[in-house]
């Protein structure tokens, strides 16, 4: 299976999209099955020639040479869930900042964000315009017509209330910052907050801080793997509070997950294979 990442080109995608990635896999290699994790990221996928089995907890992709093009969108998502790959895979996958993905849509976030794995199909040209994009072979190309077309549905989004409070909850300072002071802090409710995050993001701003402070543990861990033990006092109030997150977000004891994770291109997909 070959995965590859790449970053935006274009500087004006950069304010929106931390990456894309390829994913492709030969029809004579075993099924790869692996646990993901919730990520602070919107994340919107195409693939070419697959039919998609979707759990709550569990999405299986094979190989079906009669099959449409399948475009999915990942946001509401706060817990692991198992991916399965069998066969022939051809996968692009777009990751978009906070709030970045609203910027390329004609309706808010969570309008499109209804089951496990919805389909996504926010434009009338998108499906067609994602298989021509598919079938470009050279990676570098393919990226590149990508960028081309999210370019080419950039309108204006703006939401000074949730600029605000990501810039806030995305401060290391302040990782442990509670929301009632954050809200006292910025002179809005927490109610009013929620909402937003709710149209926009598609996750609570606690299941949000509570997706960051998570990742920094796993980045700090990454970053020095001799020193494992400092990440909750880094991150968290306290062992106990990092084990109780991490069992939530993961399914797996800190000491466990640390064991078996799989960082993969320079450590952006942070995946346990099975």
């Amino acid at each position: 299976m070959i995965i590859k990442i790449y970053r935006p080109q274009s500087l004006l995608l950069k304010r929106y999209i931390e990456c894309f990635y390829i994913l492709e896999k030969s029809a004579n290699e075993r099924p790869v099955t692996y646990f993901t994790f919730p990520g602070i990221y919107s994340i919107v996928t195409i693939s070419a020639q697959t039919s998609t089995f979707v759990t709550q907890d569990k999405i299986i992709t094979k190989h079906c040479p009669t099959a449409s093009i399948e475009t999915n969108l990942v946001c509401d998502f706060n817990e692991p869930v198992l991916i399965s790959y069998d066969g022939k895979i051809n996968e692009i996958t777009t990751y978009f900042k906070p709030l970045g993905l609203n910027a390329f849509i004609p309706h808010d976030l969570r309008h499109y964000s209804s089951g496990t794995f919805p389909d996504f199909n926010p434009h009338d040209d998108y499906k067609e315009a994602m298989a021509a994009i598919l079938s470009i072979r050279d990676h570098q190309e393919r990226i590149k017509a990508l960028e081309a077309y999210w370019i080419s549905k950039l309108r204006p989004f703006a939401d000074p209330l949730l600029d605000h409070v990501l810039r806030e909850m995305l401060d290391a300072g302040n990782l442990n910052q509670s929301m009632t002071k954050l809200s006292h802090q910025i002179g809005r409710s927490r109610t009013t907050i929620n909402k937003h995050f709710d149209q926009h993001i598609c996750k609570s701003p606690s299941q949000f801080k509570k997706i960051v402070r998570f990742r920094a543990a796993i980045q700090s861990h990454l970053d020095d793997k001799n020193n494992i033990g400092q990440s909750y006092h880094v991150d968290y109030f306290d062992q106990s509070h990092m084990i109780r997150d991490f069992k939530k977000l993961t399914g797996f004891t800190p000491k466990v997950f640390f064991s078996r994770i799989a960082a993969l291109e320079r450590k952006e997909i942070k995946w346990i294979f099975i």
